[in-house]
């Protein structure tokens, strides 16, 4: 009988062994997919989307929802996303533009990067250096001290008057200036010939106070300034950065005579001059003239591109999409959010650089007449040229008005929004709220928002899983990633999950249930990075002073909410 006791032991070992492995395969899947997960269940801060599918359980999905990815490239046939990819139901692969759209071939999507010959544009130009070069020409030489406006000639000042369009001036000031590196080398080099007329004041007045000394300090050259003098800003840098080099040459007899050769010498205009043709040869073009074509000024010149999707930048979007969409429970693979929904893939953004606006409203009000239902743009910017604001005004509206909600991320960049304005925002039509945007800030599994996400009630609406989430990757391959854009696509799919069984509701009504559905977190204090005086510090929050919402996503809840206002609408 000594082998009944062996067989039956071993029988349990089996048993337990089994017990333990799927223990342990279901803290991998929650470890690779906590997104998915909820605080009751699972005691981490996904966005409850498994609980949502137990609500969803006997209901039967009415909708496929279109959610277009305006952004970067995509694997669209990788294993996890071939079945999910949106085609054109009015478009062949024959080489002709069958729907008369512009567009030939666009059978999943556009790419507003392309040319005809099948070229790509792979590196973009970033807005502040666009716009620099835009501007340089009519602000680039203007000098301000306080007082007076003018410009240098041959070394010389030369009177000028208040520029004619003043609010532009500041844009080009307080926004682009401080958003190109371009520009930046360019008031160096301009910023030169301050620096000489200064340094030969400051020598004689030194000169003259100190007659016959040899040698100066710091202390000489702060004496040449009067508190009581009036106002004069470029003075006052000037005289800092000379104290400043005569500082870190202290102790050395020819600290000034340093100074005054290092400042007024032909050798620093030269200096100057190199660094910005040097910069100006790495960031001054992208070559989108001649791949693309265009007019990237003119909103009507819109036949442009190719229907190339797969790019070198495809790995964000691919994991985006992958998070969004597909079919959920397969063992080795990430659990994504909606299984119905389809992915329609824009292309605006490159390696590197920023994307051009003109791409960005053409490729929503693509989206729009293609009847999509979500979309979800790339991180905001700072730099929005006034017309070409108004175009992508026009384009959410025009999405707006159709009952798309648009989903956009925030950067983690640490800044209060409510301080440094990022677009599109909400309140950048002016008076009127765009009632369909919704933005977007990256949270933990702890519940706790990412330690360099943007922040401000003003600006952020909610936050969402986005640190450390598992999706799909280029090439059939998966792979971990943190990032806004990651916590915007979860929004997004559950968007698209309550458009799949609520599809009579709207944009702006999703936005609203959305943010009034969020795990509270409102009374928690974090911790997290901001920036005080243009200097990096870390402080302490309510989780309510971050966003307006004061919590983070929740599908079940938002389905719940759906649910409710559907019945209410049936009556």
């Amino acid at each position: 009988m000594k082998w009944l006791f062996f067989v039956s032991l071993l029988l349990t070992i089996r048993v337990v062994y089994a017990q333990l492995e799927e223990k342990s395969a279901v803290k991998a899947q929650k470890d690779l997919d906590w997104y998915n997960c909820s605080f009751e269940a699972d005691h981490v801060y996904g966005a409850a989307i498994n609980k949502a599918y137990q609500f969803l359980k006997n209901k039967k999905g009415k909708s496929k929802p279109i959610v277009a990815l305006i952004g970067g490239g995509i694997d669209w046939e990788h294993e996890a996303l071939k079945n999910n990819i949106w085609t054109n139901p009015k478009e062949k692969p024959d080489g002709k533009d069958n729907d008369r759209n512009g567009y030939v071939d666009d059978l999943h999507g556009w790419n507003f990067l392309g040319a005809a010959d099948g070229q790509v544009m792979e590196k973009l130009m970033v807005e502040g250096d666009r716009e620099f070069l835009r501007l340089k020409d009519k602000y680039g030489s203007y000098f301000f001290d306080g007082k007076n406006y003018f410009k240098y000639v041959n070394g010389k000042r030369v009177s000028l008057d208040p520029p004619a369009d003043m609010d532009e001036y500041k844009y080009y000031q307080h926004i682009v200036m401080p958003s190109s590196r371009l520009c930046s080398e360019y008031g160096s080099l301009l910023f030169a010939n301050v620096l000489r007329e200064y340094v030969q004041i400051f020598d004689k007045q030194m000169r003259d106070r100190n007659p016959g000394k040899k040698s100066f300090t710091v202390e000489d050259i702060v004496a040449c300034v009067d508190k009581n003098s009036p106002r004069d800003s470029l003075r006052d840098i000037a005289l800092y950065l000379m104290a400043w080099s005569m500082n870190e040459k202290r102790g050395d007899d020819k600290a000034w005579e340093g100074t005054y050769n290092y400042y007024f010498g032909d050798k620093a205009e030269k200096r100057m001059k190199e660094s910005y043709e040097r910069v100006l040869k790495e960031n001054g073009t992208d070559l989108r003239k001649e791949i693309v074509g265009d007019n990237y000024m003119d909103i009507n010149d819109r036949i442009y591109g190719n229907n190339i999707l797969l790019t070198l930048n495809s790995e964000v979007n691919t994991m985006v999409a992958g998070i969004i969409a597909g079919r959920r429970g397969i063992e080795g693979r990430n659990s994504p959010i909606a299984e119905n929904a389809q992915i329609m893939n824009l292309v605006v953004s490159a390696e590197s650089g920023e994307p051009y606006l003109k791409d960005m409203a053409l490729a929503i009000r693509y989206a729009v007449d293609h009847q999509v239902d979500i979309i979800l743009l790339g991180e905001q910017n700072t730099v929005y040229p006034r017309e070409q604001k108004q175009w992508m005004i026009e384009a959410i509206r025009y999405a707006e008005s159709k009952g798309v909600l648009v989903v956009v991320p925030t950067w983690d960049l640490s800044f209060d929004v409510s301080q440094l304005v990022f677009y599109p925002n909400r309140w950048m039509d002016g008076g009127k709220d765009l009632t369909n945007l919704l933005v977007v800030a990256s949270s933990d599994k702890a519940g706790n928002p990412s330690i360099a996400s943007n922040y401000g009630i003003q600006g952020i609406d909610l936050f969402a899983p986005g640190v450390e989430i598992f999706a799909p990757n280029v090439g059939d391959t998966y792979k971990s990633a943190s990032g806004p854009c990651l916590a915007a696509a979860t929004v997004a799919g559950i968007a698209a999950l309550i458009k799949t069984y609520y599809p009579q509701l709207t944009g702006n009504q999703i936005r609203d249930v959305l943010l009034k559905t969020v795990s509270s977190r409102k009374g928690v204090e974090v911790q997290k990075n901001c920036r005080i005086n243009g200097r990096m510090s870390e402080d302490l929050f309510l989780f309510e002073q971050l966003c307006q919402s004061g919590g983070i996503v929740n599908a079940y809840q938002a389905l719940v909410e759906a649910e409710k206002i559907a019945k209410k609408n049936k009556k």
